[in-house]
C-alpha cells in the first residue's frame, strides 16, 4: 500500500484543503492525520480526560466513515490524534492529579488547554488504553503530537504500544522545529512530522540533512514522515497568536525548493500549509505523479541536490546558495513547478525543479 503510492505523497493535518471539506477533498491526500470527533468518535466516559475509549455505537459509525474514506482512496494511511500533551480545561477536574503543575500551579499550553503530567505512570497508561482502542476503528495507526525531551516517559510508552499492537499499526510523532534531538523515540515509530521551525532563515545544510537520514534509519518500516513547511511570515513559523489563522502571504519559491527537499532528501510525506493551524491549498504539482525514486538523492555541492524518479529528474539549490545551477538534460522535459519546458534548465538560490521526462 505505502511503497506503492507514487510521489509526490500529499499530507493532511486536521485541516483540509481551503474551501473544500468534502470526503473527496480529505481522500485526495495520501496521508491524512485526524481527530476522534472528524471520525465520528465519543468517548466513553465524562469528563473526556477520564474516558479509555470510545462507545461501542460510535465506534461503528467511525467504522462506516474509515471504509467510505478508503472506498475513495483504498491506499490512503488515515491516523487518528491521541491527546497526551494537553488537554482542555475542562476534560479533568482543576484538582486532578494528572495535570502537570509548577510550583502547585497547573502549566498552560494553548489559551484553554492545560499540560499534563507525562512522568505519571497512570496517565501513561490512560494514554496506552486510548491508543489501543483505535484498533477497533480502522484506522492505521496513532499522532502523537508535541514529543519532547523526555526519553523514559516516551519510551515506557512506545514500548508497550509496539508489545500491544501488530506490526503493521502505525505510530507517527511530531518533533516539531527539532532536528534529532528526540532520536530515543525512532526506534519505536514509524514517522516523524518535522514542522516548518526547522529549515527557517536555515542556509548550511549538510549537517541537517544528515541528521534526518539518521533518524529514517531507526524508523520502523514502512515509514511515513513528513515534512511541512509553513508560508513564510517575516521569517516567522507564523505571526503573534491572534493571527495565526489568517492566510500567509504567498511564498511560491518555498513551496517550490521545501517539496523538492522532501523528495530528495528520503521518501518523505508533504505538505505546504499557512502556520501551526495546517491550512491549505491544492497545487497542480501535487496531482502530477512522478513515481517512485531510482536511486538515493545526491549532492552535487553544499546547496544543490538532485534524485531521479521514475518519471522524473527533481533538483534544488536550497536557500545559502550564492549562484544559480544550470542542469541539462538529454531529452524535452517539463517543469510541473512552473510549467516550463526545456532541456536546460536555471535553478535560484532558494528554489528547486521537477522535471517531468516521462509519460
Amino acid at each position: 500500500m505505502i511503497e506503492s503510492t507514487p510521489f509526490p505523497r500529499i499530507a493532511m493535518f486536521w485541516t483540509p484543503v481551503r474551501g473544500d471539506r468534502s470526503l473527496s477533498g480529505v481522500t485526495r491526500h495520501d496521508l491524512v492525520v485526524t481527530s476522534a470527533g472528524w471520525l465520528g468518535l465519543e468517548f466513553d466516559r465524562e469528563p473526556h480526560g477520564l474516558a479509555d475509549g470510545f462507545t461501542e455505537e460510535s465506534i461503528a459509525a467511525a467504522r462506516r466513515k474509515v471504509a467510505a474514506v478508503r472506498e475513495v482512496n483504498p491506499d490512503i494511511v488515515l491516523l487518528c490524534e491521541v491527546n497526551f500533551y494537553e488537554y482542555h480545561d475542562d476534560w479533568l477536574p482543576e484538582d486532578h492529579e494528572w495535570w502537570l503543575r509548577v510550583d502547585g500551579e497547573r502549566e498552560q499550553f494553548w489559551p484553554g488547554t492545560h499540560r499534563m503530567d507525562w512522568y505519571n505512570t497512570e496517565y501513561r497508561t490512560h494514554v496506552l488504553r486510548q491508543t489501543l482502542a483505535l484498533q477497533e476503528v480502522g484506522v492505521d495507526g496513532a499522532y502523537y503530537d508535541n514529543l519532547r525531551d523526555e526519553p523514559e516517559p516516551w519510551v515506557a510508552l512506545l514500548k508497550e504500544v509496539r508489545r500491544q499492537t501488530p506490526d503493521n499499526f502505525l505510530i507517527l510523532a511530531n518533533y516539531g522545529y527539532a532536528i534529532d534531538d528526540y532520536d530515543f523515540a525512532a526506534p519505536y515509530l514509524n514517522g516523524i512530522m518535522y514542522e516548518s521551525g526547522f529549515s527557517h532563515r536555515r542556509t548550511e545544510w549538510d549537517e541537517t540533512i544528515e541528521k534526518m537520514r539518521k533518524t529514517a534509519s531507526l524508523l520502523c518500516p514502512p515509514t511515513i514522515s513528513c515534512i511541512e513547511r509553513f508560508e513564510d511570515i517575516e521569517g516567522r513559523s507564523d505571526g503573534p497568536l491572534p493571527r495565526r489563522r489568517r492566510p500567509a502571504r504567498r511564498d511560491p519559491a518555498t513551496r517550490r525548493w521545501s517539496i523538492c527537499y522532501s523528495l530528495i532528501i528520503g521518501d518523505y510525506y508533504y505538505l505546504f500549509s499557512d502556520n501551526t493551524y495546517h491550512g491549505h491549498d491544492w497545487y497542480p504539482e501535487y496531482d502530477v505523479k512522478i513515481g517512485a525514486p531510482v536511486k538515493e538523492g545526491e549532492r552535487l555541492g553544499p546547496h544543490v541536490w538532485q534524485r531521479e524518479y521514475e518519471k522524473a529528474v527533481v533538483v534544488v539549490n536550497l536557500p545559502g546558495a550564492n549562484a544559480d545551477y544550470t542542469l541539462s538534460l538529454a531529452k524535452t522535459a517539463r517543469d510541473s513547478l512552473s510549467g516550463e519546458s526545456g532541456t536546460t534548465f536555471s535553478v535560484s538560490p532558494g528554489d528547486g525543479r521537477i522535471l517531468v521526462t516521462g509519460d
